[in-house]
C-alpha cells in the first residue's frame, strides 16, 4: 500500500476516534452533570445547563450526512454510509439513556454503607468491552466505506479532515 494512501486511511480513521471521542465527552462529565459545577444556585438563572444530549447526535448525524452529501455517493457507497450511520445512530439512541442508568446505579451504590465495588467494576469493565466492541465495529465499517471512495471522494474527505485538524490543532 502507499504511503499516501496510509495517510488517507490514517486521518479517516483518526476523523472516526475523534467523532466517537467527542461523542463520549459529550455523555460525560461535565455536560452530562447536572448538578456539579453550574449546579443548584445557578439553575433557572439564564445559565444553560449543559449539552442536551438528543441535540449532540443530530448534530454528529448533521455533520456527518453534509460531508457524506459533498462527496456525491453512489449507490454502494449511499449502502455503506447508511450501514455506518446507522450502527452509530442506534448506539446514541440507547447509549444516553444507559449512561443515565449506570451513573443512578453507582450514586445508589456508593451511598450504601457497604458498596458492592466488585460489582461496580465488573458493570464498568462490561461498559468498556461493550463500547470497545462498537468502536471496533464502526472501524470496520468506516474502512469499507472509505475503500469504496474513488480518489476525488478520498481527496475532497481528506481535506475535510486535515482543515478540522488544523482548527482544533492548539500547539
Amino acid at each position: 500500500m502507499k504511503t499516501r494512501n496510509k495517510a488517507f486511511i490514517g486521518s479517516g480513521i483518526f476523523l472516526f476516534l475523534t467523532l466517537i471521542v467527542g461523542y463520549g465527552l459529550v455523555i460525560g462529565s461535565p455536560w452530562g452533570d447536572r448538578g456539579g459545577k453550574f449546579g443548584p444556585p445557578f439553575a433557572g438563572r439564564g445559565f444553560h445547563s449543559g449539552f442536551h444530549q438528543k441535540e449532540i447526535a443530530e448534530f454528529i448525524l448533521w455533520r456527518m450526512d453534509k460531508t457524506a452529501q459533498k462527496l456525491n455517493l453512489t449507490a454502494e457507497q449511499k449502502t455503506k454510509y447508511e450501514e455506518l450511520k446507522s450502527n452509530i445512530t442506534s448506539r446514541m439512541s440507547t447509549g444516553f439513556e444507559e449512561r443515565r442508568q449506570l451513573r443512578a446505579r453507582f450514586h445508589e451504590e456508593m451511598n450504601k454503607e457497604n458498596p458492592d465495588v466488585q460489582g461496580l467494576v465488573d458493570t464498568a469493565k462490561t461498559r468498556i468491552n461493550d463500547f470497545s466492541g462498537f468502536l471496533s465495529k464502526n472501524l470496520d465499517l468506516l474502512a469499507d466505506f472509505y475503500d469504496t471512495l474513488n480518489a476525488d471522494q478520498r481527496r475532497l474527505l481528506n481535506t475535510e479532515i486535515r482543515e478540522r485538524m488544523a482548527a482544533h490543532n492548539h500547539s
